[in-house]
């Protein structure tokens, strides 16, 4: 125990109580400037600590990303558990209505555009990107099957619904129509009413 405990450079013990402080401005620093150029120097720069400084924190410019992806989607999931109107959202149609709401924002378009990028980068970062998707299906299944669906309808219904909603986001980043896309969005929320039982 000991002699591992040797291993661990000091400086870094002594600042790691500072990671949380420097991820969450890294986080918005990423949020600013995409990870597509994205350099560590600048980023320590920004941050206002040295190069060395960050990589004791972060060892790569990989690890950092990975980090920042973590917290992006671990403050996503705090948003979705904290906005009342999110939580009393009586049916999916009402629940992503609210999202869509929520994220078009402009400060939350940042991150679906971290997203976008970081989907079309490596396959490392694609499958962190891949995580958000996933993460999504599941509350949209749930939920659909709380409104009566059938399981495996549930799933193709909440993927097909999650990828209108992604290449939605995707045109109003690229065209800045949100009223030809709000309209999208709601034609598209149509599919989700709960199917009739005999």
């Amino acid at each position: 125990m000991a002699t591992s405990t040797k291993r661990v450079d000091g400086r870094t013990l002594r600042f790691q109580h500072r990671r949380p402080e420097l991820l969450a401005a890294a986080t918005e620093y990423v949020l600013e400037h995409g990870v597509t150029d994205l350099s560590l120097r600048p980023v320590a720069q920004a941050l206002g600590i040295t190069h060395a400084t960050l990589l004791r924190h972060f060892a790569s410019k990989d690890d950092l990303v990975i980090a920042v992806l973590d917290k992006i989607r671990a403050d996503v999931t705090e948003m979705l558990s904290a906005d009342e109107e999110l939580r009393a959202a009586r049916s999916t149609g009402e629940l992503l209505r609210a999202f869509w709401h929520r994220s078009c924002e402009p400060r939350q378009q940042r991150r679906f555009l971290v997203w976008f990028e970081v989907a079309g980068s490596g396959a490392r970062n694609r499958a962190l990107a891949q995580s958000v998707v996933d993460d999504w299906l599941d509350i949209i299944i749930e939920r659909l099957i709380g409104d009566g669906w059938p399981p495996g309808d549930a799933s193709a219904l909440a993927t097909l619904v999650l990828a209108q909603v992604r290449g939605l986001h995707l045109d109003l980043l690229v065209s800045g129509d949100r009223a030809r896309v709000d309209r999208a969005l709601e034609f598209s929320l149509r599919l989700l009413e709960p199917p009739e039982h005999p």
